[in-house]
């Protein structure tokens, strides 16, 4: 059975990284008799500018978006997410938390192959409960409710280990020119980008491995 790898880039904050995630794993839940899958996660910080402690998440949205800024925008994301079984409770987070020490986590849990874990575990955590996901202390707890050790967890947060590799990775991401979350990039050359349909990601999976087969075929 071939193998094809998927790198998400992501970042911790985006409603659509949970959407994409949960329909991208029912399209391998279709696929899983005809294809193995390996998945990496990849930073991607979508408000680079917040201060280390987060900022006010209310002001924030007026500065972006002014202040007749919608009630309702989140009521989409908020159906859709109840049809995933998973519940979005904007109203709890009052705060946007800077989320470079969350992708440092993602990369630190990458080493330990609980990569999957952490960022379903980030998204409730930020989306669901309303947790600071900026805080260490916050991040320790999460990691140590997937099964990391919290001691060395700390310590990792603590110092300055994964931070070239994660600034490596989000360049990386720049100069593919890739600008907005999730995008999806399979065997390190096909993207698709978006919160996207479970048949829409079993379509371009298959096209993707037949493409593979016919590469086989020619070497």
């Amino acid at each position: 059975m071939n193998t094809l790898k998927i790198d998400i880039v992501s970042d911790v904050v985006c409603p659509w990284c949970v959407i994409g995630f949960r329909n991208l794993k029912k399209a391998i839940k279709e696929l899983e008799n005809e294809l193995s899958f390996k998945i990496s996660w990849r930073p991607y910080e979508l408000h680079p500018e917040i201060p280390s402690n987060g900022y006010d998440k209310e002001l924030y949205m007026q500065q972006k978006f002014g202040p007749t800024r919608g009630k309702g925008a989140y009521d989409e994301i908020i159906k859709i997410g109840k049809d995933l079984n998973f519940d979005f409770n904007f109203s709890k987070s009052e705060r946007i938390p800077n989320t470079f020490f969350a992708h440092r986590l993602l990369w630190y849990s990458e080493q330990k192959s609980l990569q999957n874990e952490l960022s379903e575990a980030l998204f409730y955590a930020y989306f669901t409960e309303g947790q600071d996901v900026g805080s260490i202390k916050i991040l320790v707890n999460i990691a140590a409710e997937i099964g990391l050790d919290a001691l060395q967890v700390r310590t990792f947060l603590e110092s300055k280990s994964g931070t070239n590799e994660v600034e490596d990775q989000e360049r990386e991401s720049l100069e593919k020119s890739i600008g907005a979350v999730p995008t999806y990039i399979i065997n390190n050359q096909y993207l698709i980008q978006g919160g996207q349909q479970p048949e829409t990601f079993v379509a371009f999976l298959r096209k993707i491995q037949n493409k593979e087969i016919e590469k086989q075929n020619v070497q």
